[in-house]
């Protein structure tokens, strides 16, 4: 009996002294990703919508199919809608009018947050600016940043949650082209203590602080004054991105530093989306792409890429430009083959010669050193 009480001491003990599991002694490192893809102005001119009626209504679809397949892909993807959906009969230049099934085209080519806040959102009037707002609200998916239809609206930050992070979204414009505003909230003018306030707020419901800036000179290839200062008080301010548009060119994007060493990625301008405007400049844009990193409590930017994009159309009679432009799309530069420049409408039109190594050498001048590019 002893010996038996023995051996069930004995294998208690050694029950006891298993090795010890060490795990719970580990840091474990939460890991937290999002995707983030953005272009720039989505320009509905009237041939274009000429181009996209039809027996029912319109579809602007054909015009994304050679550029969906990296926009779908990514986690989010943001568009600048520089044209109003405003309800009523459509138009083109100068007071733009887009059909409410953009919004559509748009969520089906994979776009998640839609900027409003342009110099055109009020070509049509307040009414317009509301019927934008209730036409995006019909898609839960997406995201209409920039135009509120009351100032309890235009206090509420968006924020955006995906993959276990926060990101909150601004929104700020500069000109409204001799528009009067029907009211203060409608649409943010840049104004500094505005913009602090905004962003103090953000970044207390958010990871990270993303804003859209419609800014600058038109036709411009570098930023001007009023963009540097604003790129500048954001990085001060801690914003982590900046995404411009307006310009309808192709700015520079870099990495400018703000109070405590923070960096806020800028792209001053990623230039057109799809439209029919018809300078040289025009035809080179960009699209930027870039990694929201969250580890435990470190947020970081990661993987940035721009991949310059071309603006295609076609033209069939030089004599008139203007009126035979068709088949609008838009390709990445690295897709884009001599071939296709050949046929690029511009072509011999005004001295116009599109030439993919001349595109090239502009994006190698006007991108910086620390940003990769994919062409």
């Amino acid at each position: 009996m002893k010996i038996i009480k023995l051996i069930v001491a004995m294998l208690l003990i050694v029950g006891c002294s298993a090795p010890k599991d060490t795990t719970k002694d580990t840091p474990v490192t939460k890991e937290n990703k999002v995707s983030f893809t953005a272009v720039g102005d989505n320009l509905m001119h009237q041939l274009l919508l000429d181009k996209a009626k039809t027996d029912d209504g319109y579809d602007f679809s054909p015009y994304y199919t050679n550029i969906k397949p990296f926009i779908e892909k990514t986690d989010l993807a943001f568009v600048n809608q520089e044209t109003i959906l405003g309800g009523g009969k459509a138009s083109g230049y100068p007071n733009f009018n887009t059909p409410d099934i953009m919004a559509k085209n748009l969520q089906d080519v994979g776009f998640d947050i839609v900027n409003g806040a342009t110099n055109h959102s009020l070509d049509k009037g307040g009414d317009a600016i509301l019927n934008s707002i209730k036409v995006f609200q019909q898609y839960k998916n997406m995201k209409y940043i920039g135009l509120y239809e009351s100032q309890e609206k235009r206090d509420d930050i968006t924020v955006v949650e995906q993959n276990g992070i926060k990101i909150a979204l601004l929104s700020y414009n500069q000109l409204t082209n001799g528009h009067k505003m029907p009211n203060s909230y409608c649409m943010n003018l840049f104004d500094e203590d505005v913009i602090k306030k905004d962003v103090e707020n953000a970044k207390e419901i958010s990871d990270f602080v993303v804003v859209s800036c419609h800014w600058g000179n038109e036709y411009d290839t570098e930023p001007d004054a009023f963009q540097k200062k604003y790129a500048k008080l954001f990085a001060d301010l801690g914003v982590d991105v900046i995404l411009g548009t307006h310009s309808h060119t192709l700015q520079p994007v870099e990495w400018v530093e703000g109070k405590d060493g923070h960096k806020t990625l800028v792209a001053y301008s990623l230039g057109n989306f799809v439209s029919g405007m018809m300078e040289e400049e025009t035809q080179l844009e960009g699209m930027i792409s870039f990694d929201l990193k969250k580890e435990d409590n470190r947020c970081s930017i990661e993987n940035v890429v721009l991949t310059p994009l071309v603006n295609h159309y076609e033209i069939t009679n030089l004599k008139d430009a203007y009126g035979t432009r068709q088949n609008f799309t838009v390709y990445r530069l690295k897709d884009y083959t001599e071939e296709l420049a050949k046929k690029h409408g511009l072509n011999g039109y005004e001295g116009i010669q599109i030439s993919i190594a001349k595109m090239k050498e502009k994006v190698n001048k006007r991108i910086s050193s620390g940003i990769q590019i994919d062409m």
